[in-house]
């Protein structure tokens, strides 16, 4: 499980559990100039499915999205804005 706020800008994304996975994302977005005001990753099990909720101060545009759905690991993810 992933505790978060419902408020302000959120990427959430399913993934699977893997070394790497948070650095990667905010590579993404760090690259793009956006800033990540949280982050937090709940899992089933180590190496299984995970669920990382990435709280934003910035609107990432479509190419930055696009990006993140671009990493091998991420099954599916949602921007939302609040």
């Amino acid at each position: 499980s992933v505790d978060v706020s419902l408020e302000g800008s959120l990427i959430l994304c399913r993934q699977v559990d893997q070394p790497g996975m948070i650095g990667k994302v905010g590579s993404i977005l760090g690259s793009q100039n956006v800033n990540v005001n949280f982050m937090s990753v709940g899992r089933t099990a180590p190496r299984g499915r995970a669920i990382m909720a990435i709280g934003v101060d910035d609107e990432p545009t479509k190419e930055t999205l696009q990006r993140i759905g671009e990493v091998p690991a991420i099954e599916e993810f949602v921007y939302l804005k609040f």
